[in-house]
């Protein structure tokens, strides 16, 4: 067993264990510790391109956020005052990233994209990782079924672009992705869908609505992984950060998961 297998071999069972055996907070406080992680990963992939992120004021509005929804999710916080305070903060954060490029007197041409960054994080990072803790107040099954269709795709994708894969999906950014993969894991996630909206996984779903919802957040997913792919090229890095052997780091273990948690979320929601 080569340390990747071991890695995920020790990281899995854990991760099930909260997620079934311990009050949801507990795993809603782990989903916020990896986010904030996969959240600095980011910051760091964004100085790697030069721009000066303000990483402090990202991280304090992420974990506030992530930690908002953490303890309150499956309470009525986003009724009206909720979402006053929630518009409220977003608005606080885009002010303060302003703010800290000009008092940081970074370089006036890299300013706005600093500034840009340091909030694009906080939006593409914490917010879309609040989606698992909604998924685990709803149900711990909810969250397997998530886990089942990303790690489904995945190895779909793999396995079947492996071995049929002829035409490159974009090469410039992640030469091993092919069409067929990308198809294949579709595939994967619709049929894993279908499935588990027929019986113990999610059966509220039922069968075809477990099918749409395999399919868009799969693909979700897919573009999820793309996209890291995209900044870690961009950074000119390999992973975003060297974490758990093997794997890379937080943000390179929960980008699909950051893309295909919300899409799900709406469909057990409705």
């Amino acid at each position: 067993m080569g340390p990747r297998e071991l890695a995920a071999a020790v990281a899995i069972p854990i991760v099930l264990a909260v997620l079934f055996f311990l009050p949801p907070l507990a795993f809603n406080l782990l989903v916020a510790a990896v986010a904030l992680a996969a959240l600095w990963e980011f910051y760091r992939l964004a100085e790697r391109t030069g721009l000066p992120v303000a990483k402090t004021v990202g991280i304090l509005f992420g974990a506030a956020f992530l930690l908002g929804w953490a303890a309150f999710w499956g309470f009525d916080v986003l009724d009206r005052p909720g979402r006053t305070l929630v518009l409220g903060a977003l608005l606080t954060l885009v002010v303060l990233a302003c703010l800290a490029q000009l008092f940081a007197e970074v370089e006036l041409s890299v300013a706005l994209s600093g500034a840009s960054g340091t909030v694009f994080g906080v939006l593409s990072v914490a917010l879309p990782a609040t989606a698992l803790c909604y998924l685990r107040i709803v149900s711990p099954r909810a969250v397997l079924l998530l886990f089942l269709l990303v790690w489904g795709c995945d190895s779909f994708a793999y396995y079947l672009g492996k071995a049929f894969g002829r035409h490159k999906l974009a090469p410039s950014v992640s030469p091993n992705k092919t069409w067929e993969g990308t198809v294949a894991g579709l595939i994967g996630g619709t049929l894993i869908g279908a499935a588990a909206g027929t019986w113990w996984v999610f059966p509220e779903l039922g069968p075809a609505r477990g099918a749409l919802a395999g399919a868009l957040a799969t693909s979700a997913g897919q573009l999820g992984d793309l996209v890291e792919s995209l900044w870690k090229r961009g950074a000119g890095v390999k992973d975003s950060g060297t974490f758990l052997p093997g794997h890379g780091g937080f943000y390179d273990r929960i980008d699909s998961l950051l893309f295909a948690a919300p899409v799900l979320a709406v469909f057990v929601g409705l």
